[in-house]
């Protein structure tokens, strides 16, 4: 699965890409909201899938699903600092989104930063909970469906 977008491809990230994929998401959580680095990884157990997007061959996004407590959660969401406020953030989660939602997955988790519950929104997920602090800021409780996604995103 690759989606191509103004010089931006996302992708299923690969063994091989996967040092460069947690030290890219570690060092923007650890930069700007002073997550600790180790809380970066994912272990085994919680059957993670990682996806990267790239921008004329530099990666420059990240996002992860992962199992927990018998739901799929959605996590490690990043996209550089320079391309922010340019849509890329969207064109990442649509795109994992969309091959999440394909693998038969009908309900996804998530805990998200403002500027993702604004693309979320948009995508049709709902509120699950009241905002609460984590490090430097606050994260929402989300769900989004499979079926609410695709009646917003004419899937």
């Amino acid at each position: 699965m690759s989606r191509m977008k103004a010089e931006c491809m996302v992708r299923r990230a690969s063994d091989a890409d996967m040092d460069a994929v947690l030290a890219f998401a570690a060092q923007i959580f650890a930069d700007e909201q002073d997550i600790p680095k180790e809380l970066n990884f994912i272990p085994a157990d919680k059957q993670p899938q990682w996806w990267c997007m790239e921008h004329d061959g530099e990666l420059v996004g990240t996002a992860a699903i992962y199992r927990e407590g018998g739901q799929c959660h959605m996590g490690r969401i990043t996209v550089a600092r320079g391309l922010r406020g340019q849509h890329k953030g969207t064109f990442l989660l649509k795109c994992v989104l969309e091959d999440v939602f394909a693998q038969d997955v009908d309900n996804i988790f998530l805990e998200a930063r403002d500027a993702t519950v604004h693309i979320l929104t948009g995508f049709g997920a709902e509120i699950a909970g009241e905002p609460f602090a984590f490090y430097c800021g606050n994260v929402t409780p989300m769900i989004l469906t499979r079926t609410a996604f695709l009646q917003h995103t004419n899937g």
